[in-house]
């Protein structure tokens, strides 16, 4: 996706993932929402470190640390278990 303005886009393409990730098995509805704006962010800033998602995440929090700090809590989640999202 290459257009002028990619933060622009972030809203679309969160969008356009969410229910694409409803369907995995969560323990919180939260979960779902943080993840598809992970993968917001790492579609739109072409890299794996969160520090980058950033620009492109939308949220109510008033500093950027609070949204790095929301995706490291996620990443670290124990009651997350990826093998059964791969399942």
């Amino acid at each position: 996706m290459k257009t002028e303005n990619a933060t622009g886009d972030a809203p679309r393409l969160y969008q356009a993932i969410l229910p694409h990730l409803q369907g995995g098995l969560w323990n919180d509805v939260r979960n779902v929402h943080t993840l598809a704006w992970m993968v917001t962010g790492m579609l739109l800033s072409r890299r794996s470190t969160p520090s980058f998602w950033l620009p492109y995440v939308h949220s109510r929090a008033a500093f950027a640390q609070s949204s790095e700090r929301r995706f490291q809590r996620w990443l670290g989640n124990k009651h997350l278990q990826p093998s059964l999202l791969y399942g």
